[in-house]
């Protein structure tokens, strides 16, 4: 039998609470599978044992919150592998800043039992939907309508200040999210336009923002956004549609998340453009808006 090699993805996480969404992410692009050990680090561990002795050891490691997690994960295929960094710098951040933790890739010559057979599982039928004709489009794959979709993308640094990114929607009507992106174009944050208004009415008019102050809670509140002053600052977490989405999973995320559209990001989460919701509504409806205006599905096809 043929050797098959292949690659071990060793990542150091330090902040525990990131590793769901990171876990979850892999799981989605077909990562075979990961496992977590419990770890510290040597020079922690160094002045933990000059402090308490040899019997805080076992007490350390077997700790909650003993610091870290460290990720191991077999990859074959080398554009899975891209994509599975591309969503650890997604998901943790960028591993060249202090306390990131760390990403090791180590060539492996021989992988076997890496892939598992499955049992089918029966799907459970969908209950019968009121507009029958919409469930074929809901699970339409948006790269089928993304020409009719897709909108250029109101993109801006995490260092771009609050006026500027008011500035580029401007330049973009009809998107009222701005993607947050590195300088090389991948996506690190949303701020949508109710967001950003807030973030700079409150400079023009704070005392109507500090009226409505009733409790602790609320005056923290009024603190931070008095400390706004770029898109990094005031962005919330990256969401995003990918061309593989279907219509359903699009408004799904538009929906949970509140936003009036979204960024289109490839594989490795650069920003390709962005879509709202009026028209993934209209491609719904079977009526597409393009460049000739509003027209049928079937006449857009």
């Amino acid at each position: 039998m043929e050797n098959r090699i292949g690659f071990l993805v060793i990542i150091v996480v330090h902040n525990v609470a990131k590793l769901p969404d990171l876990l979850h992410a892999w799981q989605k692009i077909g990562v075979p599978g990961a496992t977590i050990l419990r770890s510290t680090g040597a020079y922690r561990m160094t002045t933990w044992l000059s402090r308490v002795g040899l019997g805080g050891l076992e007490r350390l490691l077997d700790s909650e919150d003993s610091g870290q997690r460290t990720l191991l994960a077999g990859i074959e295929d080398p554009d899975l592998l891209a994509r599975a960094i591309a969503e650890a710098e997604r998901a943790l951040g960028n591993f060249d800043e202090p306390h990131s933790g760390l990403l090791l890739v180590v060539p492996v010559a021989q992988v076997k039992g890496l892939h598992k057979t499955r049992r089918r599982e029966t799907p459970t039928p969908l209950p019968a939907a009121v507009q029958p004709d919409w469930v074929v489009r809901r699970d339409t794959p948006i790269e089928k309508v993304l020409p009719m979709l897709l909108r250029e993308a109101a993109t801006v640094l995490r260092e771009t200040p609050l006026e500027d990114v008011a500035e580029v929607m401007l330049r973009v009507p009809g998107v009222q999210v701005a993607a947050v992106t590195e300088a090389d174009g991948r996506l690190v944050g949303v701020l949508d336009l109710h967001s950003l208004a807030n973030d700079l009415f409150f400079r023009i008019m704070p005392e109507e923002f500090l009226r409505d102050i009733t409790d602790m809670e609320e005056m923290m509140d009024f603190a931070r956004k008095s400390s706004l002053r770029t898109a990094g600052d005031a962005m919330s977490e990256p969401v995003w549609i990918t061309q593989g989405d279907t219509l359903k999973e699009a408004f799904k995320r538009m929906h949970d998340h509140r936003l009036p559209g979204l960024p289109v990001v490839d594989g490795r989460y650069h920003v390709i453009g962005y879509i709202d919701l009026l028209t993934l509504l209209s491609c719904c409806v079977g009526r597409i808006e393009g460049p000739d205006g509003v027209q049928d599905k079937e006449q857009a096809a």
